[in-house]
C-alpha cells in the first residue's frame, strides 16, 4: 500500500490554513483531498523534474517528496506544492476533464509553436498560472 496524507494535514504542518483556500478553491475540502504516493507505473509517465500530479481523485507525488513531508523537512517548500496541486483539483472540478485536458493540452502546444521551450512552453500554460498565482492568493492572506 502506499504512503497517503490528508492534503489539510499537510497545510496545516506548513502554516497554511486549509480554510483559507475556500474563497479561491471553492470545490476543493483539504480536509477530503489525500495526497499520495504515485505507483511506479504512473511515475514513469511523468516528464523529467515533476514531483507531483493532481487529478480529481487526488494527488500524487514522488516518494522522496512524501518522505520529506512526513520528516517535516522543508514546509516551505511543500505548502506551496500543496495549494498548487489543490488548485489544479479546483480546475478539473470546475472545467471538467475533457475541457481541462483540451485547455491544457491546447496552451501548452501553441506554446510550443510560438517558439517556447518545453519548460517555457509548461510555465505559460493558463491553468499552470492559475495554481502558481493560488499560492500568492494564500500566502498575501487572500488580498489579491
Amino acid at each position: 500500500m502506499y504512503d497517503t496524507a490528508p492534503a489539510a494535514d499537510l497545510l496545516q504542518a506548513a502554516g497554511i490554513d486549509p480554510d483559507s483556500l475556500a474563497t479561491i478553491m471553492p470545490r476543493v475540502d483539504p480536509a477530503t483531498v489525500k495526497v499520495r504516493v504515485a505507483p511506479p507505473w504512473f511515475r514513469r509517465l511523468w516528464a523529467k523534474g515533476i514531483v507531483a500530479v493532481a487529478l480529481p481523485t487526488g494527488v500524487y507525488v514522488q516518494p522522496i517528496v512524501m518522505e520529506r513531508f512526513r520528516a517535516g523537512a522543508e514546509p516551505e517548500r511543500w505548502g506551496p506544492l500543496i495549494v498548487h496541486e489543490l488548485m489544479h483539483i479546483e480546475q478539473w472540478r470546475r472545467l471538467g476533464a475533457i475541457r481541462h485536458v483540451a485547455q491544457y493540452v491546447s496552451d501548452y502546444v501553441r506554446n510550443r509553436f510560438q517558439g517556447y521551450g518545453h519548460w517555457e512552453s509548461y510555465k505559460a500554460i493558463r491553468l499552470e498560472v492559475e495554481a502558481r498565482d493560488a499560492y500568492a492568493h494564500v500566502e498575501s492572506g487572500g488580498m489579491r
